[in-house]
């Protein structure tokens, strides 16, 4: 096989920006499917949790709408990224176990989907592309200080280190 085969069939072309690209697409699907819950209000999603059982139906239905409103945004731009990956997972993850656990696949395989993806994020981070590059890779160059003037008498000779 020749060198230009090896390298189409093996090697990642682009992959910047393909992270980017993933990382993206995730965050804008988020904030898709959050924001009709952050300003449509969280009545039905409340209700739904309270039917099934699940305490404080009003602060979890507040909180998954703004993981996914929110994270969403943040994984747009990528800052605090792999925070925002991880509560993305924990949240799906919630979602096809508990939430969704004994319904059929169909049900679960949105959230599943999701949850897959945040995986990813957290696996690969910010990448090249993002606000946490920006700042948490900038490398200022130290200042350095002049050495302090030494004695003649306080200097070591090649004698004092035998």
């Amino acid at each position: 096989m020749n060198n230009l085969m090896l390298k189409f069939f093996t090697l990642p072309i682009l992959p910047n920006a393909g992270q980017a690209m993933l990382r993206i697409l995730t965050g804008a699907l988020l904030v898709y499917h959050g924001t009709s819950k952050v300003f449509g209000g969280l009545g039905n999603m409340a209700s739904s949790l309270a039917e099934r059982g699940w305490p404080a139906p009003e602060l979890q239905a507040f909180m998954a709408s703004y993981v996914e409103f929110a994270g969403g945004v943040l994984l747009i731009v990528g800052l605090f990224t792999r925070p925002t990956a991880l509560m993305v997972v924990g949240m799906f993850a919630i979602i096809v176990f508990v939430f969704h656990g004994a319904d059929p696949f169909a049900k679960q395989e949105k959230a599943l989907i999701f949850m897959a993806l945040g995986v990813f994020v957290f696996l690969t981070g910010p990448g090249k592309f993002s606000v946490d590059n920006f700042l948490f890779t900038q490398t200022a160059t130290p200042v350095r200080a002049e050495p302090e003037a030494q004695l003649p008498s306080e200097q070591s000779t090649p004698q004092d280190k035998a």
